[in-house]
C-alpha cells in the first residue's frame, strides 16, 4: 500500500519493525553534519542511557549524522520532583551532573553513540547562569546573587544599568539584548578573559570526552567576537551552531554569527508550518530563498524546537507532534527539500508549558525511557518518540542517497499537491488534500520499478522518466535511485 497517514499515529511500534529496510542491506553510515545529506535528532530531556541505546537500536541503523542532547552541566534544583523543563537552562556549575545522568554516564553515552555512527551535540549554556537569587544546584552546588561556588563572583556578570533590574526590555537595541540579563538571568561578561576561559574549559571538557559539536543556547545574547574568540581556543574542531531568532525585525541578524558556525534559521518552521496547516504547499517552491534568510549550507532547520512547541520564541504557530498528520508530511517534505541542515524533534507529552519531562513518583528523577526489559515508554503518553515514525527515518536515508543533487521538475496540481525530483537521484510527491491525487508526473529517474519508500508497493518509471501514480489523500510516495523493486515485484 502507499504511505496515508493515520489520523492518529502513536509511536510504540516495534523496534524491529521500525528499521525494517525497503531492501536487504548494510545499515546506512551517517553523513557528517556538514556535508549534504546530514540530519539531527534532538532527543529532548532524554537520560544519557536511554540516548546511548537510541543511538544504537534507532538512530545509527537509520544513518542519522548526530543527536542533540539536554545541556549536560549542574542546573537548579526545583523541589521533589525537579521542576519545570527550563530548570536545564539554568547552569550553577560546570560539573557534568543534570537530571539526564552524571559524567561517567555521559561519558558512556558518547563513547556508546559514536560507536553506533551517530555524533552527540551538546546544548551548550554559556551566556547565562542561573536566574538571579540564590538556591542549590542539583549536585548540591549553592548559589546567591552573582556567586555561583567558586566558579563565578559579581565582577564576573554584566550589570547594565538599565530600566531598574539590569533586565532586556528593547529588542532593537543590539547593545542592551547583549548586556543585560535575559528574563532574569544572570548575564555573563563574556568578553572579559576569565569568564571566556571557564566556558572554554568546559567546552574543552566536553570535547575531549568525544562530543561532536555544540548548539551555542541564546547565541544572540552574546557578541559575536566573544564566541569567536572562545571557539577560537577550543582543541579540536567542533560542529558548531549557534540559536539566533532572527525573524528579519531586529538589528541583531543571523549574517553576524556566520564566521562562528552554523545559525539557526527560525523563519523557517512557521513558513513551512503556514503552507502545511491551510493546505498551500504551492508556496514551497522557494523556501529558504527569502532575503535575509542564512545561506543553506550554513542554516539549520526545524519545524518546531523545545521553545516553540510550548508557545515560546519567536516567529507565530508552527506545527507540532499534536498536529497529526501535516505535522509528519511537513517533516517528510523537510528532509526532501535540499535548505539547511534538518534537526527532527523527539518530544515528550506536556499539559502545562512549564512541566518537565515524565518523572518517577515523589523524587526528581527523571523517567526512563528504557525499561529494564528491554521494552520503552515511546506510548504518546510520557514519551512521544516521532522521530521513529516508520516514514521519517525512510525520509533520513533519502536525504543521504539525493545529497546534493538540485530540486528539478517542479509540479503542483494545484495548490495543495505538488511533486519535485532531486536531480537524477530522488522524486517524490505530497498530497494535502483530502482525495487521493492520481497523476502521470516527471521524476528524473532512470527508467524501471521502484520501492516505494513511503509504503510496500512498486512504481514504473517509463523511458521518458515518467510515472503513473496515485498519492494517496493526506499523504506522499517517494522513490530513491538506488532502491530498485526486487525482480519478481516487477
Amino acid at each position: 500500500m502507499r504511505f496515508a497517514l493515520p489520523a492518529r499515529w502513536l509511536a510504540s511500534s516495534v523496534l524491529a519493525g521500525l528499521m525494517t529496510p525497503a531492501v536487504a542491506g548494510s545499515p546506512p553510515t551517517a553523513t557528517p553534519l556538514d556535508a549534504p545529506g546530514a540530519v539531527m535528532v534532538h532527543l529532548f530531556e532524554w537520560r544519557w542511557d536511554d540516548v546511548a541505546r537510541e543511538c544504537e537500536r534507532v538512530l545509527g541503523p537509520a544513518g542519522v549524522s548526530a543527536v542533540q542532547v539536554s545541556p549536560p552541566n549542574e542546573h537548579i534544583a526545583l523541589g521533589p520532583v525537579d521542576g519545570a523543563w527550563w530548570a536545564r537552562y539554568q547552569p550553577v556549575s560546570y560539573r557534568l551532573d543534570s537530571r539526564s545522568g552524571n559524567r561517567a554516564a555521559f561519558a558512556d553515552m558518547v563513547t556508546r553513540c559514536r560507536a553506533a555512527g551517530v555524533g552527540v551535540v551538546v546544548d551548550a549554556v554559556i551566556n547565562h547562569m542561573a536566574g538571579i537569587g540564590e538556591g542549590e544546584g542539583i549536585a548540591g552546588t549553592r548559589y546567591t546573587p552573582f556567586q555561583y561556588g567558586a566558579l563565578y563572583r559579581h565582577e564576573d556578570f554584566h550589570h547594565c544599568g538599565r530600566h531598574g533590574d539590569d533586565s532586556i526590555r528593547n529588542y532593537q537595541d543590539r547593545w542592551e539584548v547583549q548586556h543585560c540579563h535575559l528574563v532574569g538571568l544572570a548575564d555573563l561578561a563574556t568578553e572579559k578573559p576569565a569568564v571566556r576561559e571557564r566556558i572554554r574549559h568546559y567546552l574543552q571538557t566536553l570535547l575531549d570526552l568525544g562530543i561532536a559539536g555544540f548548539r551555542i543556547d541564546a547565541a544572540k545574547h552574546i557578541q559575536p567576537e566573544d564566541i569567536a574568540a572562545i571557539l577560537d581556543g577550543l582543541d579540536g574542531a567542533p560542529y558548531v551552531f549557534q540559536e539566533v531568532i532572527d525573524m528579519g525585525n531586529e538589528p541583531i541578524t543571523v549574517q553576524d554569527y556566520l564566521a562562528n558556525g552554523d545559525v539557526t534559521e527560525f523563519r523557517y518552521g512557521p513558513r513551512l508550518s503556514r503552507a502545511f496547516m491551510s493546505g498551500d504547499l504551492a508556496r514551497l517552491h522557494d523556501l529558504g530563498n527569502a532575503q535575509g534568510w542564512a545561506p543553506s549550507e550554513r542554516a539549520l532547520v526545524f519545524i518546531d524546537n523545545h521553545d516553540t512547541q510550548r508557545g515560546h520564541g519567536a516567529g507565530g504557530m508552527v506545527m507540532t507532534f499534536g498536529s497529526g498528520k501535516r505535522y509528519t508530511l511537513g517533516r517528510l517534505f523537510m528532509l526532501a527539500w535540499p535548505y539547511g541542515t534538518p534537526r527532527l524533534m523527539s518530544s515528550y507529552r506536556f499539559e502545562d508549558t512549564d512541566q518537565g519531562p515524565p518523572h518517577l513518583p515523589g523524587n526528581w528523577k527523571t523517567l526512563p525511557v528504557y525499561t529494564a526489559d528491554g521494552a520503552d515508554r515511546c506510548d504518546n503518553e510520557h514519551w512521544v518518540c516521532e522521530h521513529r515514525q516508520p516514514a521519517v527515518l525512510a525520509m533520513v536515508g533519502f536525504r543521504q542517497a539525493v545529497g546534493d543533487a538540485p530540486v528539478t521538475h517542479w509540479q503542483a496540481g494545484g495548490e495543495s499537491r505538488i511533486a519535485f525530483s532531486r536531480g537524477e537521484r530522488g522524486f517524490i510527491a505530497f498530497n494535502r488534500d483530502d482525495t487521493d491525487w492520481t497523476a502521470t508526473l516527471t521524476t528524473g529517474l532512470s527508467s524501471g520499478t521502484y520501492q516505494n519508500l513511503l509504503g510496500d508497493d512498486v512504481l514504473r518509471v517509463d523511458d521518458t522518466g515518467h510515472v503513473h501514480v496515485t498519492v494517496p489523500a493526506n499523504g506522499a510516495v517517494a522513490l530513491r535511485y538506488d532502491r530498485p523493486a526486487a525482480a519478481n515485484d516487477s
